[in-house]
């Protein structure tokens, strides 16, 4: 709405006066400001000309002490352009009235100053309307020569603190040093037409005393000022003429100026202007009055326009006053780079407001200071730099100490004490006037600039008042005023906005105005758009989209609007392509997928893969920070979704390459096996702190492996190149990967690596280049998984690595044993049982720089420890000679390989009559074998009857009853009843798994404790050669042997020669079996003895702990006497035709008590006579028929203990030689005495004798049977039912069987041998 005055506006075709640029700098503070236009001529030397733009700009207020002596601060504002149409707005307002002008020039000859003093001349005359006074600084070129150099150095210039103690203000007075060159306005001079005031200075002059100068120009504009303000005053009011804005001059043609009301108006209208002159002049108290009557009388005339104006002076005038502060925030806010001063500029801190000291005094008067002073600033184009003034230069300087407002005059010249002015407004009042003003203001259209200005002005004094939404209206009352703006002026206004809604921290508001600018600069129809601002502008509006220039970063905070993060990355996108800088283009669609993933569709993700694809063509995508001209940094953007990591694991390194720890043997720590000194919550703090550590280890120099498992989240193939681990920590040389992605399915990714050093390594995940774009993917930066931050390995020193073959042909299938993992070749072997055979193994260190100096060699198999000890033996001390191994050098070894197997055949349960009680335990671990086919049998030889029982659970009350020979009991035929044999060997193939294990280092690894593990597998394949399937002991011809009869099975598929004896041998057909009697010492009294004590032994030892129980003993002389015949048989084989050969073992045969006793030696030594006449073995004894012989028999006891109930047998009989005896010869055969005697005891070492008388009744062939049979004593069990003696029975029973041998409580028969054979002849 605007008023009716102006509604009556006429017409005319002219183009209407109306400001052609609004000055969107200006704050309320500059009505008090004296308008300076600083401006720079001739040609652009701005480097030249900034440090006398800075003097100049420093003294940007003055002190002066008036006629009254009060002392006011007089304050200038510098621009650089301005309009001279505004200079029509003069009287409306006077602080746009440009009062003072100065030009700073550079020239090199008189032709260059010539043209410096007519553009000075150009711009006064072009604002000669208002112009008080102008100075023209020219800097001119150095001295020719150094002399005059010199000279000029030596110039002293003497400057004069123009702030005396009487207020008096005097001139800079330069003097020239007596030897100066000539001055340089001597050697040039200025054109006759040049009026103006021009001061000269040398190129490369500090320019001293400019400042002083330029206050002196300041003192004169003021001065003029000052009598302007005065002449103004003394006009009076029936005289005055009326004042106008520029729009206004037509309005009042015609008009009668004499009336009440246009005189009225013409006076407020005066007062009003005064007061303006009042407020540049420092009069403030003056100018709060002359505000407040000028407002009541045009209120009074209804002048809308004019009260406006005198509502925002009073503004003005009450700011001064209340926010003097505002001068440093606006020097700040102008230069970032200069450090804060005092105040903090609110608009980094916006939610720190804080109210000036002035306006808490506003209800509370107190003492306020002398003089109002701050920094005001400039709007120049040239970048400064705004300091304070220097004391030392002599000029006038501001104080920048004091935050409250101090009234230096009064109204009417009055003086009030510390008090602030009555009449000044308060700071509510303050944004009402403004509110009011803009109102009248918009009730002229040709005033929108003045209101738009004014809402400007409003909207910084809302921020230094903490009205955030004081702030908002005025701002937005702003869009809707009607102006006539240029696209520059609107981009401008705009970022204005912008800045003003930063510094109340509507960050959105911001954002929006910013972007709105950033597309002003390139909307459609644009002549020349500039991509370059709207860039800027658009990255600056990061912030308010609750973005940041680090991904990062947004992607931890995960705030703002997707929907418009994702269209002004794209935006910024664009305006980078079209800068040209497809670097920047790239980054920001990175920057775009990386952030806005997961809000995206998937038709906008594939999309946008695509863009980036095609981006990257032009400008690849590196994983580095980018630096703009303006020195914004670009963080690095890195795909770390693209692919999808599911999983990362760290692999060990192969079974075989793993590093060990090498055992130690421990030292004896004595008798404590535990020790409290353990700090276990140390222990268990550094577990949790390294969670991410790996539990295994790498080594130096040895390719390690981490494997990824990726997904390809795009619906078309995605090639991942060069992709590699990302480390930290030890150097590590990582290899590049290649893989194609298939859409949306998941892929194992082997990258591989080697580490350079030691220590501990830092993985921290991967780096990949996909789409044109190389990122750094990081486990810590990946979002959604449980990944750790980064994973820590231990990297030791590097061990040599070793290649290992055998002479043997490997298997196709490796071991199934434990650690299987580890074996590296394998090696197959086929043996017969017993066959022997070897395999050289030889080890290579394939190192190029490391010796192998450490190797242990041990074999595992799946049998037991002892048979593997009897089947692979290994030569350590030649081994061990063959260290060091140097780098690619060899090592070779020979493992000698025994086929040892059970040759005796197992004894089926039930073969031996024993009470004992034989359980699955008792039985070997094979199958039994036995004999097929017909056998050979030697005449004279009966057939052994036996096979091995395990007489090991036989308990104390066992006793074998088969120990009699029933040597016609059993031949070997060719079938049974049935025709079948019934003891069938099983034709068993036994497959024995081992692994020779080598344990290897070398270098430091090997003084750190560290080795490597490898295996070689043997695979051995034992076949069946000969099996021993029955057994017996028979007596020998002489005392000191025995014959042991086996029946001996060919189990091969070839003829087979058997050797038992040394010069005996026999021809065995393939699955035929023969019998042979192989001649052995008997076992010796020692032996026994010693085999019996340890017997003894063992009782008492078992008593001990079974108490209650029934006792069960091992027959330790069984066992003796079986290790015996193991020791001293063995039957070499060999199958004719080849060179196969072996030998069969007799281990683990199992021997009854009757075999026992012809196996050891007896422990009675028999001495017999007959007819006196010593018996030797095999000797012809004659006697003759009818006569008497005398038999005498003579026992000494040989063993170590006493022998007790030995029972004396003589016994005749003939030998019919057909198997056949007789021993019924009561007709033929008498003996006088007793034929059997009892012998109670005989002693150690005792004798005893026994004689009898013989007759023969008849001629012929008689044996004697001369034997001792031991009579042990039986146990009685007492009865269960007794009264108390039973228990006693029992332990006494016990005690009797422990202190006693197993074999001592069986029946004994010694025998003498060979049987005495007399021939009976008649006389």
């Amino acid at each position: 709405m605007r008023a009716t005055v102006a509604g009556a506006q006429s017409h005319a075709p002219s183009v209407e006066p109306v400001m052609s640029r609004l000055d969107y700098e200006q704050n309320a503070l500059h009505h008090s400001c004296l308008l300076v236009l600083l401006r720079g001529v001739g040609p652009s030397r701005a480097r030249i000309l900034q440090r006398a733009f800075e003097k100049v700009r420093r003294v940007n207020n003055i002190k002066v002490t008036d006629s009254s002596g009060v002392v006011r601060t007089i304050y200038f504002r510098f621009i650089h352009e301005h309009p001279v149409e505004h200079n029509d707005w003069g009287d409306f307002q006077t602080h746009r009235r440009l009062l003072g002008l100065i030009t700073i020039g550079k020239f090199e000859n008189q032709t260059e100053l010539n043209e410096l003093c007519r553009h000075h001349e150009s711009l006064k005359v072009r604002y000669g309307g208002t112009l008080y006074e102008s100075r023209a600084i020219f800097f001119g070129p150095d001295a020719a020569s150094s002399e005059s150099l010199a000279i000029q150095n030596k110039a002293g210039i003497t400057t004069v603190d123009n702030a005396q103690a009487d207020g008096s203000t005097d001139l800079v007075v330069e003097t020239q040093h007596p030897l100066a060159a000539t001055r340089l306005q001597d050697e040039f001079t200025t054109p006759s037409n040049f009026k103006s005031q021009a001061f000269f200075y040398r190129e490369q002059d500090n320019c001293i005393d400019l400042e002083t100068r330029v206050s002196d120009f300041l003192n004169a504009l003021f001065w003029v000022l000052e009598s302007r303000r005065l002449e103004r005053s003394r006009e009076r009011a029936e005289k005055v003429s009326l004042l106008l804005a520029p729009f206004e001059k037509r309005d009042f043609v015609g008009l009668d100026m004499e009336s009440r009301n246009n005189r009225r108006r013409c006076v407020g209208r005066v007062m009003k202007n005064l007061a303006d002159l009042s407020l540049q002049a420092g009069l403030l108290d003056d100018a709060l009055s002359l505000y407040h009557n000028a407002n009541e009388t045009l209120r009074s005339v209804g002048d809308s326009l004019w009260v406006g104006a005198s509502e925002e002076g009073l503004c003005a005038a009450s700011a001064v006053i209340l926010y003097p502060q505002m001068r440093e925030i606006e020097t700040l806010h102008r230069n970032a780079s200069l450090q804060e001063t005092g105040t903090s500029p609110l608009r980094n801190t916006p939610e720190k407001w804080r109210a000036s000291d002035a306006t808490k005094k506003i209800n509370t008067p107190a003492n306020c200071a002398d003089a109002i002073t701050s920094n005001s600033s400039s709007c120049s184009s040239v970048s400064s730099l705004l300091t304070n003034n220097s004391s030392a230069s002599g000029t006038p300087t501001t104080s920048s100490s004091s935050s409250t407002s101090t009234i230096s005059a009064t109204p009417f010249g009055h003086q009030r004490n510390g008090e602030l002015p009555g009449n000044i407004l308060k700071p509510e009042e303050i944004t009402n006037y403004y509110r009011k003003a803009i109102i009248n203001y918009s009730k002229y259209r040709h005033a929108a600039t003045i209101e738009t200005e004014a809402a400007l002005k409003a909207t910084r004094i809302c921020i230094e008042q903490n009205r955030p939404l004081d702030v908002a209206m005025f701002l937005q009352n702003i869009l809707y005023i009607n102006l006539s703006l240029s696209e520059a002026e609107r981009v401008k206004r705009f970022e204005i906005m912008t800045e003003l809604y930063q510094q109340i921290g509507y960050q959105r508001k911001a954002a929006f105005f910013q972007r709105l600018a950033a597309l002003k600069h390139v909307q459609q129809g644009s002549q020349a758009p500039d991509w370059t601002q709207s860039y800027r502008l658009m990255l600056g509006s990061f912030t308010g989209y609750l973005l940041s220039l680090d991904p990062l970063e947004v992607l931890e905070n995960a705030a703002g609007w997707p929907a418009l993060q994702i269209d002004l990355a794209q935006n910024l996108i664009t305006a980078a392509r079209r800068l040209g800088q497809s670097a920047l283009a790239t980054r920001h669609m990175t920057f775009l997928l990386q952030t806005q993933w997961d809000n995206m569709t998937a038709t906008e993700q594939s999309e946008m893969a695509v863009q980036l694809q095609n981006l990257s063509a032009q400008c690849e995508g590196s994983p580095v920070p980018l630096v703009l001209d303006n020195g914004t940094v670009i963080p690095p953007a890195n795909l770390t979704d693209l692919p999808y990591c599911m999983e990362m694991v760290v692999k060990d390194l192969p079974a075989h390459l793993r590093p060990q720890r090498i055992k130690i043997a421990k030292a004896d720590s004595g008798p404590f096996l535990f020790t409290p000194i353990h700090f276990n919550s140390v222990d268990r703090r550094d577990k949790k702190k390294d969670k991410n550590k790996i539990a295994f280890l790498w080594v130096q120099n040895d390719l390690s492996e981490v494997c990824v498992r990726l997904r390809n989240p795009l619906p078309f193939e995605l090639a991942v190149t060069d992709m590699r681990l990302l480390s930290n920590g030890v150097v590590f040389e990582s290899l590049p990967q290649t893989v194609i992605l298939q859409p949306h399915v998941p892929t194992n990714v082997a990258l591989h690596g080697t580490p350079i050093e030691t220590g501990q390594l830092d993985l921290q995940g991967y780096s990949t280049h996909t789409l044109g774009v190389k990122s750094n993917c990081r486990l810590k930066h990946m979002r959604g998984r449980h990944l750790p931050p980064n994973y820590l390995v231990d990297v030791i020193p590097a061990l040599p690595r070793i290649s290992v073959k055998t002479s043997l042909p490997q298997t196709a299938t490796f071991s199934n044993m434990n650690k299987s993992d580890i074996v590296v070749t394998s090696a197959s072997l086929t043996l017969y049982n017993g066959e022997s055979s070897s395999c050289t193994i030889t080890i290579k260190n394939e190192s190029n720089t490391l010796p192998l100096e450490h190797l242990e060699v041990n074999i595992n198999s799946n049998v037991e420890q002892e048979l593997q000890k009897k089947m692979f033996r290994i030569d350590e001390q030649a081994l061990q000679a063959q260290l060091p191994v140097a780098p690619q050098g060899t090592l070779e070894f020979v493992v000698d390989i025994y086929a040892e197997a059970d040759f005796v055949c197992p004894m089926p349960p039930g073969s031996l009559n024993t009470s004992a009680d034989y359980g699955p335990s008792s039985m070997p671990h094979y199958a039994s074998i036995s004999t097929s086919g017909h056998a050979s049998l030697p005449v004279g030889i009966s057939s052994p009857q036996h096979r091995r029982q395990d007489l090991q659970h036989v308990t104390a009350r066992s006793t074998i009853v088969a120990a009699q020979h029933s040597l016609a009991a059993l031949n070997l035929q060719p079938g049974g009843a049935d025709g079948s044999s019934s003891l069938r060997p099983q034709q068993l193939t036994q497959h024995i798994e081992a692994q020779l294990r080598l344990k290897y280092s070398g270098g430091e690894a090997l003084v750190a404790g560290y080795c490597r593990q490898c295996a070689v597998s043997l695979n051995l394949e034992l076949i069946p050669s000969a099996q021993i399937t029955s057994w017996d002991v028979l007596p020998a011809e002489i005392p000191s042997q025995f014959y042991l009869v086996l029946d001996i099975s060919n189990l091969t598929a070839q003829e087979m020669s058997l050797n038992y004896t040394e010069n005996k041998n026999i021809l065995i057909e393939a699955k035929e079996s023969c019998r042979v009697p192989i001649p052995v010492d008997r076992c010796s009294l020692e032996q026994v003895c010693a085999a019996r004590a340890a017997e003894v032994a063992e009782n008492l030892e078992r008593e001990l702990c079974f108490r209650t129980q029934l006792l069960s003993f091992s027959d330790a002389l069984s066992k003796l006497c079986s290790t015996h015949i193991a020791e001293r048989v063995k039957i070499n084989w060999l199958l004719t035709g080849t060179d196969i050969q072996g030998v069969a073992s007799l281990r683990g045969i199992v021997l009854s008590h009757g075999m026992v006793d012809l196996t050891t030696v007896s422990p009675l030594e028999w001495s017999i006579s007959f007819q006196d006449t010593l018996v030797q073995p095999h000797s012809e004894i004659v006697a003759t028929v009818g006569q008497r012989a005398q038999l005498s028999i003579n026992l000494t006891n040989q063993s170590l203990q006493p022998l007790k109930n030995l029972v004396l047998t003589v016994k005749f009989y003939q030998d019919y030689l057909n198997g056949m005896e007789n021993y019924n010869l009561e007709t033929r055969v008498a003996i006088s005495g007793p034929n059997r005697i009892t012998i109670p005891v005989l002693e150690k070492h005792a004798q005893t004798q026994h004689n009898c008388s013989v007759i023969f009744f008849t001629p012929g062939r008689f044996k004697t049977s001369i034997e001792c049979v031991t009579k042990p004593q039986t146990q009685q069990k007492s009865s269960i039912s007794g009264s108390g003696s039973g228990a006693t029975n029992t332990t006494s029973q016990l005690e009797t069987m422990s202190t006693s041998s197993f074999d001592e409580q069986q029946a004994h028969t010694w025998k003498f041998i060979p049987p005495i054979e007399v021939t009976v002849v008649e006389q």
